[in-house]
């Protein structure tokens, strides 16, 4: 019998048991002893799905965008256990068909509370648990964190946990252990230890001793700070209650003395838009008009510079610049995707045929174009760009005296209609009369905050990255009320959805829909150190704040704490100083602010960092040469500075000696070397963690059937070469 150990027992550990559900189901012959280890005994949901969470915390995405398995869109899959092979969606109906109890009764839209994905995973996982041992798997559940595997004799490896003395020996293992915290993750951390009381990580939630007389700075305005906001609020008994349109809270006395909210942008995540394309994703998927994973082949082979020969084996063979070579692209794909969704598909094709001989030229070989990146973006751009200010130009003359005119072979009306549509609404854009209609718009607002003015709707990439900039507001306006005007604003552009909004549907097609294409270009080193650390700080900030939002009923809850003078946004861009061992916050974004703290909790979910983690296990496997750190170097010698896994492209450790354990990793340990691991399975899309889960699950089935060959060659398992990537 084959012993398997899995650390970690949320999503992630619960997926690794379907694959292997899958290997008793090809080969029922085979005896496997399946140990899982959860620290928090939160088997299937995990800590961060826990149905002990706050009812105040919600997912970041819908119920229809939840499943528990890899699907028939997953092209390497062919087993669907009778467990997992169901939705979220379909779970909470059938649900809500047997207790008809209304919180289950949800719509594929609707953004689902953390707890009751949690409980849905519980219900899975132990249904999950009962046909493996029914196909004859012996399963063990054990309550315990482990912190460190030794290799033995025999291939064999021995894991120690930290709370009991036993040891436990196996023959594969394979680490599924999620978000990890480091030891001092926030740049000031130690200085504010020893001055405040100070709090590294946020999970699982918790009470801060007298929190109700406590000044609480809190280190980011993401979805982890959102969380903890509505865990201090809402959780401690204050009501959100709607009058007049608009919602307000009612303080329950329970609160924090105050809240502030600090980050390095001063913006919360935008709010998510509502996702009309589940109506028919094959329809609505943004596929890349140009940027593809042949594209990104292509640029490689042109314009990639050789990685330096320390680098990883692992590695691509060549390195391209993101901030060159990739991003140029990505923001041509925004361009694209918003001047579609407000002037239509007509002037969309007119847009891809003049801009296809440029992308070719960019993409040809090291030239003058693709050498900086204004100039990428200037070159790739110029043709979308003048066609919009044409566009525009011509909108604007039919709005003033109805000239009718061209656009090249396109009647302006056909333009001019579709701007309405965007800016004015559908029932307003349905009338026959299209000249009538014009004549009657001076009288008329748009009901998502949409400027009625052309010119504004030029498309513009540092309205994404700094909106309120770009907005209007007298000198003297106090940040606080310029951002809530700003939340306000992106409130009702979500309101509009993913379909009809430019700035969300661009975002949406871009930053989701494409985000496993920028995956292919930049794991395993496919880009030089230097501009994936520029990319991590910059381009993936922007990404995570304008498309990984949270729904736009969170969001207005946090406005009306802003209103309710609950948290404090004046300084949200701010120094943190210390002086005579008190924090002080300096306000950059009302200067002539300061203001002290008692507590402050860094809101952040950590990148991972196998040396900085706090758990001891991710350094054990290095001492013990069972893991090694991947190694990323450019051609001169400029390393990445981040520590992670040498691991191969099916998730297998490489150890010391540049050879193959039989460890395994899929999630946040295999961050690094890969990009954007974390996340749930979503059904029906082909999803990269699914089939992330299946390439790992398929290397442990060719490593078991090794075990088991007659021949008994699997004493050479741990030293298989490595080869170089091209």
């Amino acid at each position: 019998m084959t012993s398997i150990a899995i650390i970690g027992g949320g999503p992630n550990g619960m997926y690794l048991l379907n694959g292997l559900l899958g290997i008793l189901n090809e080969n029922p012959k085979q005896k496997l002893s399946i140990t899982l280890f959860d620290k928090y005994g939160d088997f299937g949901s995990g800590w961060a799905h826990s149905p002990r969470q706050p009812k105040t915390s919600m997912l970041n995405r819908i119920v229809g965008q939840l499943a528990y398995a890899p699907d028939k869109s997953n092209n390497i899959c062919g087993f669907f256990p009778k467990s997992t092979n169901i939705t979220f969606n379909e779970w909470c109906k059938r649900k809500y068909s047997l207790t008809r109890d209304e919180r289950y009764n949800k719509n594929t839209d609707e953004f689902p509370t953390r707890e009751l994905y949690g409980e849905s995973l519980k219900e899975i996982f132990h249904a999950l648990v009962n046909e493996l041992l029914t196909a004859g798997a012996d399963i063990k559940l054990i309550k315990d964190e482990v912190n460190g595997i030794k290799k033995e004799s025999g291939n064999r490896y021995k894991l120690s946990t930290i709370t009991n003395s036993e040891e436990y020996n196996f023959d594969i293992v394979i680490l599924a252990t999620g978000h990890q915290e480091l030891k001092n993750n926030f740049v000031l951390s130690k200085q504010l230890q020893a001055c405040t009381e100070y709090y590294n990580f946020a999970y699982p939630l918790f009470d801060v001793t007298q929190w109700q007389e406590k000044r609480i700075g809190i280190i980011g305005m993401g979805l982890t700070a959102i969380d903890i906001m509505l865990y201090y609020t809402e959780n401690k008994g204050g009501k959100f209650i709607r009058e007049n349109n608009q919602l307000k809270y009612k303080s329950s006395g329970e609160e924090p003395k105050k809240i502030f909210a600090l980050s390095r942008s001063g913006y919360f995540t935008y709010s998510r838009p509502h996702n009309f394309k589940e109506v028919d994703l094959q329809k609505y998927e943004h596929n890349g008009y140009f940027y593809t994973r042949q594209l990104v082949d292509k640029l490689r082979e042109k314009l990639g510079t050789p990685a330096h020969s320390d680098s990883s084996p692992v590695n691509h063979s060549k390195q391209l610049d993101f901030d060159r070579h990739i991003f140029p692209v990505l923001l041509l794909e925004l361009k694209l995707c918003y001047y579609r969704i407000l002037f239509g598909q007509e002037i969309l094709e007119l847009m891809l045929e003049q801009t296809r001989p440029l992308v070719d030229i960019f993409s040809s070989g090291h030239n003058q174009h693709n050498m900086q990146k204004d100039t990428a973006i200037e070159f790739l751009t110029k043709a979308v760009d003048i066609l919009a200010r044409e566009t525009v130009f011509k909108i604007r003359r039919y709005l003033n005296d109805q000239t009718t005119t061209f656009i090249q072979h396109i009647p302006i009306e056909s333009a001019v209609k579709r701007f309405i549509y965007v800016v004015y609404g559908q029932n307003v854009a349905e009338s026959d009369n299209i000249i009538q209609l014009v004549q009657q718009l001076s009288s008329m607002n748009s009901p998502w905050g949409h400027s009625t003015e052309p010119e504004a709707h030029l498309f513009n990439w540092d309205f994404i990255v700094d909106p309120i900039t770009h907005m209007n507001f007298s000198p003297n306006t106090p940040y606080r009320n310029k951002l809530l005007k700003f939340m306000e604003l992106d409130r009702l552009q979500s309101e509009q959805g993913n379909l009809d909004n430019p700035y969300k549907g661009a975002c949406d097609d871009v930053f989701r829909d494409l985000r496993q294409c920028v995956v292919y270009a930049v794991d395993f080193g496919g880009i030089t150190p230097s501009s994936y650390h520029w990319m991590l700080k910059d381009f993936y900030a922007v990404h995570n704040r304008a498309a990984n939002g949270n729904c736009i009923e969170l969001m207005e809850k946090i406005e009306a704490l802003i209103e309710a003078n609950i948290v404090d946004v004046t300084y949200a861009k701010s120094n943190i100083q210390i002086d005579d061992n008190i924090v002080y916050l300096h306000s950059l974004s009302d200067p002539g602010s300061l203001t002290t703290l008692d507590t402050m909790i860094d809101a952040k979910l950590h990148n991972f960092d196998v040396k900085k983690a706090k758990n001891q296990l991710f350094t054990n496997l290095l001492n013990e040469g069972i893991a090694s750190c991947w190694v990323h170097k450019d051609q001169n010698g400029v390393e990445y500075p981040i520590s992670s896994f040498n691991i191969t492209r099916e998730f297998q450790f490489i150890n010391c000696h540049g050879e193959k354990e039989l460890v395994f990793c899929i999630g946040q340990p295999s961050e690094g070397i890969m990009f954007f691991q974390n996340g749930s399975i979503r059904p029906n899309v082909n999803h990269h963690v699914a089939n992330d889960v299946l390439t790992c699950i398929n290397a442990v089935k060719r490593e078991l059937s090794k075990r088991t060959d007659k021949f008994g060659t699997e004493a050479s398992l741990n030293k298989q070469e490595i080869h170089p990537s091209a």
